[in-house]
């Protein structure tokens, strides 16, 4: 028993941090263009 509630506990973790790493990809594929134009816009003087 204890070895099951220890793999289920693992496997939540596991998708704990899987969902995380996948919202943080996310928010850095989404940041990307805005701080290419930030780049961009100070690099032309804006």
């Amino acid at each position: 028993m204890a070895n099951i509630t220890i793999t289920k506990r693992m496997r939540g973790v596991f998708w704990f941090f899987a969902l995380w790493a996948a919202g943080v990809g996310a928010t850095m594929l989404l940041a990307l263009p805005f701080k290419l134009l930030i780049r961009w816009g100070t690099a032309a003087g804006f």
